[in-house]
């Protein structure tokens, strides 16, 4: 079966998310295609998306296609996208993200596809585009394709129950299949306390950080502000954040005007992530919104413990049991809750071992290609389709 994944989101999360299912899925029943961006938009450390995905194998289809709306730009990566479909013969496509989502299915529809077409949010973004009438802007654009797709993938039980309520596609055609991650492997010689002075952090001081884009989406905002009250109480606390993105430098003239610039750094973009990630004593995620986030089930298969912000998706994940949720926006419930886990150190161990019990039962990326292949053979197997005729030589799209 040849797959097309069409993907804008060419970072963090949707990159890995990707990238797991075009070189995960069983190759001797699906062959993946991706077609996207060659570097996306006002990006932040996806450089090597398309390198991995070639050197796994992977054919790569360039599309411009950007984050904002622009009606040029989206036009022409309309056309782009009808133009591959009307070419080449897949058996199914998958759109991931809410850009791809739209112009996806408006392609297939455009070029008269009966494939089966598969969408998975992502997180939606009408539940966090900033002013009321964007937000209903973006909703009212995923109601319109709602019914251009087989199935819509909700990452978790919470982003199910939001696409139903907001009328996106009936019960049966929204199906969820939480997100899963590949065991991280940490190098064999990797020392913790190496890491802490590469960087330069002081020996003994507990460490709290993310990995995570510094954008809206993951409020840096609330974590700034949660970690100048951590400080008040706690001076010798030290803290992280793990990526870049647009806020970088909004975020470090908000730690210079809180007065905790010293105790915080930023790191941008690194390539040993997880290395990071392994060396904190707890882990923040500070999202107002979220489908399923992936970095926190990085931190439970690492035994990091968390306190993330109650929300759908992270709700969704930790369950109550697997680290400490607290109300979104509120910077004094995340300090309160990583102060009383500082203080009890039996409660931090008791939460990562939950944590790692959690990732290895139910979010390994094995069980998310098993559900996503079941779902993949099921549409075929139950849908007569025909291909639109090639609109000239059948070659591949470049």
């Amino acid at each position: 079966m040849r797959v097309l994944h069409i993907v804008e989101a060419t970072i963090a999360g949707v990159r890995t998310h990707v990238q797991t299912l075009a070189t995960g899925l069983n190759p001797r029943r699906f062959q993946s295609v991706v077609a996207c961006p060659l570097r996306r938009q006002n990006s932040f450390g996806d450089d090597q998306f398309v390198h991995d995905l070639t050197s796994a194998g992977i054919r790569v289809v360039p599309v411009a296609m950007q984050r904002s709306i622009g009606p040029l730009g989206d036009a022409a990566a309309l056309s782009r996208l009808s133009l591959i479909l009307r070419r080449e013969q897949f058996d199914l496509i998958h759109l991931h993200s809410s850009k791809a989502g739209f112009l996806g299915r408006a392609a297939a529809r455009l070029a008269g596809v009966a494939a089966p077409v598969v969408y998975s949010p992502h997180g939606f973004a009408f539940l966090g585009a900033g002013h009321p009438a964007r937000r209903r802007a973006y909703l009212a654009l995923e109601q319109l394709a709602g019914p251009w797709c087989d199935r819509i993938i909700a990452v978790s039980p919470g982003e199910r129950t939001i696409a139903l309520h907001a009328g996106l596609a009936g019960p049966d055609q929204v199906v969820c299949i939480p997100n899963g991650i590949a065991p991280v492997r940490l190098p064999p010689a990797y020392d913790r306390a190496a890491m802490r002075r590469q960087l330069g952090q002081p020996s003994g001081a507990p460490l709290i950080g993310t990995v995570a884009r510094l954008a809206a989406q993951k409020n840096p905002r609330l974590f700034l502000d949660a970690a100048a009250r951590v400080l008040r109480a706690r001076p010798d606390v030290r803290f992280v954040w793990c990526g870049g993105g647009e806020l970088a430098d909004l975020a470090r003239a908000q730690a210079h005007a809180l007065g905790i610039a010293p105790a915080c750094q930023f790191l941008g973009h690194r390539d040993d992530a997880a290395q990071v990630l392994a060396a904190l004593d707890m882990f923040w995620l500070t999202s107002d919104y979220e489908g399923m986030p992936l970095a926190p089930l990085e931190a439970m298969a690492l035994h990091v413990p968390i306190v993330a912000s109650d929300v759908v998706g992270t709700r969704d994940l930790l369950q109550g049991t697997a680290g400490l949720l607290v109300p979104p926006r509120d910077p004094a419930a995340f300090a309160d809750a990583a102060l009383r886990l500082l203080g009890n150190p039996g409660r931090r161990a008791q939460l990562a071992q939950a944590g790692y019990r959690h990732y290895l039962e139910q979010g390994t990326s094995r069980r998310m290609l098993d559900a996503v292949e079941q779902l993949y053979a099921e549409l075929a197997a139950n849908r007569t389709y025909r291909i639109a005729m090639p609109v000239a030589a059948s070659e591949p799209v470049a």
